[in-house]
């Protein structure tokens, strides 16, 4: 064998080496994740928590505070940007739910008016006063003076002129804070709030619905600390010297 012949099968031997390499490192690479993955798996499947409400709330959390997250970092110009994002959004969450909220609590056991007494069952005297009453009205004089302006007056206004803005009504009652983070907080609150909503109202049971709103206003919160506190990290950053 000659010298050629030795440096080509040294080339193909170590070529061949290099290619088994790479497809070992990516086949450990592939197990890698399918683990970290069934042990993902493992954590929600296997151990759920006792609660139903935090298990739908996890669903709920794992599609919204991605959305968030994003939302709440671009808002870097000024503080108080952010803090009325998370105002308007923590608002908007438990504003959202608070119809459903109330009719869990007290749409039901309500009692009825009481009816009208029936004047059949009422007996002579019944019959009596009822007589009574008619030649009253009949001898009343009754003046009604039927003019166009009561009319006007008396119209129900049903269609306005203009439809109210969303965007003026979100977050009523934070007046005052900074218009931006409003206007993020709204236009991020709409990628979400069906999440929410749709969650809210697949839960039968009242204190189930408690513990989901209380736990979803908890989470967000420390959500938007631990948002606040990454951006510090990468938006404080040291002047440049001077040339």
């Amino acid at each position: 064998m000659n010298n050629d012949e030795k440096a080509i099968r040294a080339y193909v031997r170590k070529k061949i080496s290099n290619i088994i390499f790479e497809r070992e490192k990516k086949e450990f690479e592939l197990r890698k994740v399918i683990r970290r993955l069934l042990k993902e798996g493992d954590i929600s499947d296997i151990h759920p928590h006792r609660s139903t409400a935090i298990n739908t709330l996890e669903d709920v959390l794992k599609k919204a505070i991605p959305t968030l997250r994003t939302d709440y970092k671009r808002l870097t110009t000024d503080k108080s940007q952010r803090d009325s994002f998370r105002a308007h959004i923590l608002k908007a969450m438990k504003d959202a739910v608070a119809p459903s909220m109330n009719n869990a609590k007290y749409g039901e056991g309500g009692t009825l008016l009481s009816e009208p007494p029936n004047l059949e069952d009422e007996g002579e005297t019944g019959g009596e006063e009822l007589d009574d009453d008619l030649v009253a009205l009949e001898e009343a004089e009754v003046e009604i003076d039927i003019t166009d302006k009561e009319d006007e007056d008396k119209k129900l206004n049903v269609e306005p002129d203009e439809e109210p803005d969303e965007k003026d009504d979100f977050g009523s009652g934070l007046e005052g804070m900074d218009e931006t983070g409003r206007n993020m907080a709204y236009t991020s609150f709409r990628k979400i709030s069906q999440y929410i909503l749709d969650a809210f109202d697949m839960l039968a049971n009242t204190k189930d619905k408690e513990v989901f709103i209380d736990y979803l206003l908890t989470n967000t919160k420390l959500y938007f600390d631990k948002f606040e506190s990454e951006l510090q990290k990468t938006v404080d950053e040291p002047d440049s010297p001077d040339a």
